[in-house]
């Protein structure tokens, strides 16, 4: 059987063959970052992704295969070209997850496509909902799992990048820097490092007490969660179903998180057990809790303890290899 899986990532990514490590299964990886077209061509992302549906659907139908998309971008160029030259391929569309939800002829174009996956894996509940209604998908069809990740391997040797006690705030979608900028501007003697991209905090006012990373490698704000004293995840509105990623991460670096109250993450966060909430949009709420975390070290150890706890269980890879076997039992 083939496992082929299409995506944005890196070429030599292959999800998780290594957990299978079966000799029955071929993993193949059909990359849109493998198509080299010049950066002046109109729409250069977008034909890069079909050629690599293309290609995965064309490969998929010399045998025995499963196709399994990542993100909703190539899940939409998979099943298009599904439709069209093999209609009953089995597909699984992972991290099915909008920052913004498409409007207009791309809408409908998407909700014509997704009739032809088999399954959707979103990381939150209320997404179900959302894209189920949204995209006229049946809500049977859209399985909510937790993300999961390895385990990370944290060397308490490594050398700090940032010196001194700090917070931090990690990631770029969804995000909602204005009013962390604004509460974190209170407290000048409490340091905040942002790892984030130019664009999640162009035009706004920067406080002295702040300092950001843009485009810094994995292992970098890695090192930089580690070795902070607890995380802020500040997210745009009460319904953003963002900052899942940053989440799990921060657990399982075993840092409190205080994060907005977002029903996105309520399938992660329980007030004053695994995080704690501050309200949206409210830099005197997030301010006061700053503080609040900064000054409780056993509340601080509380948190991050449940944290970890959660992830552990939660989290893992163990859990999506299982769903994953199961899927291939059931469609294969």
């Amino acid at each position: 059987m083939k496992i082929i899986n299409l995506s944005d990532f890196i070429c030599n990514w292959n999800w998780l063959k290594d957990e299978f490590n079966n000799t029955d299964q071929e993993w193949l990886h059909f990359s849109s970052q493998a198509v080299n077209i010049l950066s002046i061509i109109p729409k250069k992302d977008a034909i890069s992704r079909f050629i690599t549906a293309s290609r995965a659907v064309n490969e998929a139908k010399k045998g025995n295969s499963v196709l399994v998309s990542h993100g909703p971008g190539p899940t939409f160029y998979g099943a298009t070209i599904a439709k069209l030259i093999y209609p009953d391929l089995p597909h699984l569309a992972c991290s099915f997850n909008f920052t913004d939800l498409p409007m207009g002829g791309y809408r409908k174009l998407m909700i014509e496509a997704y009739k032809q996956v088999s399954k959707f894996i979103t990381y939150s509940t209320i997404e179900r909902k959302i894209y189920s209604e949204y995209f006229n998908i049946s809500i049977d069809s859209i399985d909510m799992l937790h993300w999961a990740v390895h385990k990370p391997i944290i060397n308490i040797d490594e050398i700090p990048i940032e010196n001194g006690r700090y917070i931090c705030a990690l990631g770029s979608q969804g995000r909602d820097y204005k009013t962390l900028f604004r509460a974190i501007k209170k407290h000048k003697h409490i340091k905040l490092v942002v790892v984030a991209s130019k664009n999640s905090i162009l035009d706004l006012e920067i406080p002295e007490n702040v300092k950001i990373y843009s485009n810094i490698p994995l292992t970098q704000a890695q090192n930089i969660l580690a070795n902070s004293d607890f995380m802020v995840l500040p997210l745009r509105d009460s319904k953003v179903p963002c900052g899942h990623v940053t989440i799990v991460s921060g657990m399982f670096y075993k840092k409190a998180i205080l994060v907005t109250d977002s029903k996105g993450v309520h399938d992660y966060i329980q007030d004053e057990k695994t995080g704690l909430f501050f309200e949206p949009n409210n830099p005197t709420d997030l301010s006061t809790k700053i503080k609040s975390l900064w000054d409780d070290t056993p509340k601080k150890m509380v948190l991050s303890e449940q944290g970890l706890a959660f992830a552990n269980k939660h989290c893992t890879h163990e859990n999506i290899v299982n769903y994953f076997d199961e899927f291939i039992l059931k469609y294969s």
